[in-house]
């Protein structure tokens, strides 16, 4: 009787799987690099990111507070973007409609981080919208309601009030609007 005699046989590398899980492995950690990054920039660094020549600024985070509309004030305004007055900003959200959009360009806008989302539990807050204004003399290329854009300008923060109620807390003397594609 022979015995028999188990040879080792040759192992071949399966480079189709070994392709797949990196793909795979790559993808997953740039999901959660970049989930990462926009957890530390909106809670760590609180929505306020300096850029050097300006500071990139979350618009949900900067108008998310409670304000009452007859006694709202700058005081009502987180501390960090009150530190923004004056200087220059880039803000990304979408224009909001206004009564003074018609024409291929204008003077005046407002934005607000979504136009969408930002009035579903009542009625619009000042605290949401920017209110965005050319500089004298000049006009601005005019966006639909709810365009995504980057505006880069100088941010004001001061209470406008008519008939006693705050209409505006967020102001902006505006330099460029980019649309996001």
């Amino acid at each position: 009787m022979e015995a028999s005699v188990n040879m080792p046989t040759e192992r071949q590398t399966n480079w189709s799987m070994i392709l797949r899980v990196g793909i795979v492995s790559v993808l997953v950690l740039g999901l959660v690099g970049y989930a990462m990054k926009v957890t530390y920039e909106s809670v760590i660094q609180g929505g306020v990111i300096n850029k050097g020549d300006y500071y990139e600024v979350e618009l949900k985070a900067m108008s998310n507070f409670d304000m009452d509309p007859r006694l709202g004030s700058v005081a009502d305004v987180a501390p960090r973007f009150r530190s923004l007055d004056g200087k220059k900003v880039l803000l990304r959200g979408e224009i909001a409609p206004t009564g003074f959009s018609a024409g291929p360009e204008v003077d005046e806008f407002q934005i607000c981080y979504s136009v969408a989302t930002c009035c579903l539990q009542g009625p619009p807050k000042a605290q949401h919208f920017v209110a965005c204004a050319a500089p004298k003399g000049k006009m601005l290329k005019n966006f639909e309601p709810s365009t995504p854009v980057n505006v880069y300008g100088k941010l004001h923060i001061n209470a406008i009030k008519d008939g006693g109620v705050v209409k505006s807390i967020f102001q902006m003397d505006v330099e460029r609007v980019d649309p996001i594609s």
